[in-house]
């Protein structure tokens, strides 16, 4: 009998055609996304697979539980793991694997366009012009002559710093593990995230969401930025807190935030956030290219296979 793999994401909306080449014919491919990752069609579906492809379910110690025995890896379509209780699946012998680096142009790019986006109000000018409002302009800010703070210098942020080399800006970064050797050469390491918070006019979020992290970016770091000043996050939504920056655009410390997540996915229809004019939310689309598509899904397949057929457990497994 076939092992079967349980991809929890919808083909009509996502282009899996490398999935099903790589997979297709050795393995019973189960490729259904559970609208809104409701818990009990999570497991329902999870029960009846070896491996899991997973998008955002979450995977606490009661999901793992439940489907312990019969699934037996768990990859992550993506970099991050907040999602998942690394630690609780290593103790219930459930490996976790995730993809590095695949997706990390796409999310810039990502960035850069909330970036450029809040200092020129793209997006604002499009829908007005739409409505039927000509000129639907709003006066905006360059970016040339700007302080781009990076908080976090891992992959993405070091393709961001990249793409902004093209621009007049000085970039700043902090990350406790990154030293200036290791720093891309137009990227300047500064020591605090007080000093990076302070310096900057646009701060753009590169760091894990996890217990140290959730909720870190709050009103004493409001508190410590340039009045006016632009936040971009494209890495997870939990490691803002949302009241504080609700409060933050109010009273004009943040002048303009670029969203590509949030801390519920989706937002209730009250969020406050999409209320504001001066925020832009994307539905979480920053790895969604179909380039990065393509290499997530040779790095899934190949870490599938491997594990399938020989056992083997490939260097992007967390919990090897």
């Amino acid at each position: 009998m076939k092992p079967v793999i349980w991809v929890n994401l919808d083909p009509k909306k996502i282009d899996l055609s490398c999935l099903d080449k790589r997979l297709g014919e050795k393995y019973q491919l189960i490729e259904q996304a559970v609208p809104g990752n409701e818990p009990g069609a999570v497991r329902e579906l999870a029960q009846q697979a070896d491996v899991v492809v997973s998008i955002l379910e979450k995977w606490d110690e009661e999901q793992l539980k439940a489907v312990k025995g019969k699934v037996k890896l768990i990859q992550k379509y993506g970099m991050g793991l907040d999602n998942i209780d690394v630690e609780a699946a290593t103790r219930l012998g459930i490996y976790v694997a995730n993809v590095v680096g695949a997706n990390s142009a796409a999310v810039a790019e990502t960035a850069m366009l909330h970036i450029l986006n809040a200092g020129r109000k793209f997006s604002s000018c499009v829908s007005g012009v739409k409505a039927g409002v000509w000129p639907s302009t709003t006066t905006g800010t360059e970016l040339d002559g700007k302080v781009v703070g990076l908080l976090g210098c891992g992959h993405i942020a070091r393709h961001l710093a990249r793409m902004l080399s093209g621009f007049q800006v000085e970039i700043l970064a902090y990350d406790p593990f990154v030293s200036q050797e290791q720093a891309p050469e137009n990227v300047c390491m500064v020591p605090s995230r007080e000093m990076l918070f302070a310096a900057s006019d646009i701060i753009s979020l590169h760091i894990p969401c996890n217990k140290e992290t959730e909720g870190s970016i709050n009103r004493e770091c409001f508190g410590q930025m340039k009045k006016g000043v632009y936040l971009v996050n494209t890495c997870r939504g939990g490691v803002i807190n949302e009241a504080d920056l609700v409060e933050a655009l109010r009273d004009g410390t943040v002048a303009a935030a670029g969203l590509d997540v949030l801390g519920k996915e989706p937002p209730e229809d009250d969020c406050p956030l999409l209320k504001m004019d001066q925020v832009f939310v994307t539905s979480h689309m920053g790895a969604e290219s179909a380039e990065a598509g393509r290499r997530s899904q040779e790095i899934m397949a190949d870490t599938i296979e491997g594990f399938l057929e020989r056992g083997e457990l490939s260097k992007f497994v967390c919990n090897r």
